[in-house]
């Protein structure tokens, strides 16, 4: 009978196999205190996950205190290399990053390429980006070297004589 009751145990465990068991908990959820940490140090590939939430949830004061001295020695390198990036740049940058983003809004609102852009095409707002372009070109003259202007100049042209030909049509 013994070897009856075993057949039949192998037997159920063929058929639950890969199926969920019915009579588990639910997963519960972690703290929000807890996901947050969860979230800033992600598991390394094949890291096994802990084996209860006790593990996860026991925690040392001293070692919560030595995270949250790194979240600030973070945040405060963080913000030490911003300050660092930002005595780097140059005001001739930034209207050189203006120009650019000009430039390219100003395609946009043209609705070129039209294959994707031809949703976004709106002559007003077209026109306000070209004529500033066209206006910080001008003011940057002799203030930026002329190998950095010159491709704008291209563009502006090129944004001009686009503008023109669609709006005709």
């Amino acid at each position: 009978m013994a070897e009856k009751k075993s057949h039949e145990n192998r037997e159920e465990e063929k058929e639950t196999k890969g199926k969920p068991a019915e009579d588990k908990k639910p997963a519960t959820k972690k703290p929000a205190k807890k996901r947050a940490a969860a979230a800033e140090k992600p598991p390394f590939e094949g890291e096994p996950e802990p084996a209860s939430e006790e593990v996860v949830e026991a925690g040392f004061p001293e070692e919560e205190a030595e995270a949250a001295e790194e979240e600030k020695l973070s945040e405060e390198e963080f913000r030490r290399l911003v300050e660092e990036s930002m005595e780097k740049v140059t005001v001739a940058d930034i209207v050189l990053n203006i120009m650019n983003d000009l430039a390219s809004l100003g395609y946009m609102k043209l609705g070129l390429p039209e294959s994707v852009n031809l949703k976004y095409r709106d002559f007003d707002q077209a026109s306000l980006a070209i004529d500033t372009l066209e206006a910080m070109i001008k003011a940057a003259e002799g203030k930026i070297s002329l190998e950095l202007l010159q491709p704008f100049r291209g563009t502006l042209a090129n944004l001009q004589m686009n503008f023109v030909q669609i709006k005709r049509v």
